[in-house]
């Protein structure tokens, strides 16, 4: 007897040590604004982390009320205004246009708090070979040439292919990273998964935010007081369609 309100006296005082020793939750804002040259309008995303155990509308995330601006290297001031149909969603006007190789200062204002970063937008790119509509032939591939673009993170290019008009989807066909400018475009045949059909071959140039992104969802313990999640950043991106025959 005196055994078993031992151990029961030792369960309750391990439930209450841990229920006391729990984390607090802290809360962070989560920004994605990717700045694109040649895009009649750029947009962004502006969240924010959530407890594990809060039930979530998908239609109610999202936060509303932020003030975004951006000031480029002449002092222009660009806004952006909030999405009528979308919590959370942000576009520039037609106005806007970003520029390879220019350096931004993007500004997010959230319930008076201010996240300022310096954006530098990789320069130019363009794809030489193959040409628009070429037919590729299978039995003999061409190579894939671009030219080396300024302001890119370690002249590092993301080469990415997938069907013509599906370029939203998730069937992206194994993208790959190299810091060459040529490329056996059907290499393995990692680019490509049939033939006699259209594809978009896709190289782009990352800056180094963008670039390296992705250490900010594993480090996340590492985020410095009044560091975002997310990404703020700016990309370059050339695409050229072709017709893919045996």
């Amino acid at each position: 007897m005196k055994k078993n309100i031992f151990m029961f006296s030792f369960s309750l005082l391990l439930l209450i040590s841990c229920s006391t020793s729990e984390v607090p939750f802290e809360h962070r804002y989560v920004i994605n604004l990717v700045l694109k040259p040649d895009m009649k309008f750029q947009r962004a995303f502006v969240d924010s982390t959530y407890r594990l155990d809060s039930p979530l509308d998908s239609d109610l995330t999202g936060v509303s009320g932020a003030e975004i601006f951006i000031v480029n290297e002449h002092s222009d001031t660009f806004r952006y205004s909030e999405s009528d149909t979308m919590m959370g969603l942000y576009y520039s006007n037609d106005s806007f246009c970003v520029e390879h190789g220019m350096e931004y200062l993007v500004n997010v204002s959230i319930e008076g708090e201010i996240i300022t970063r310096e954006v530098q937008v990789p320069g130019l790119l363009t794809i030489f070979s193959p040409g628009l509509l070429d037919t590729v032939s299978l039995s003999a591939p061409p190579l894939l040439i671009w030219n080396t673009c300024e302001h890119c993170f370690d002249n590092t290019y993301l080469i990415a292919s997938y069907f013509t008009g599906e370029a939203d989807s998730a069937d992206k066909f194994a993208p790959m990273l190299t810091t060459d400018t040529t490329l056996g475009i059907f290499l393995n045949g990692l680019l490509y998964k049939e033939k006699d059909t259209m594809y978009t071959i896709s190289v782009e140039a990352m800056d180094s935010n963008t670039y390296h992104f992705g250490k900010m969802w594993y480090e996340y313990d590492e985020l410095k007081e009044g560091e975002i999640l997310g990404l703020i950043g700016a990309i370059t991106f050339d695409t050229v369609a072709v017709w893919v025959t045996e």
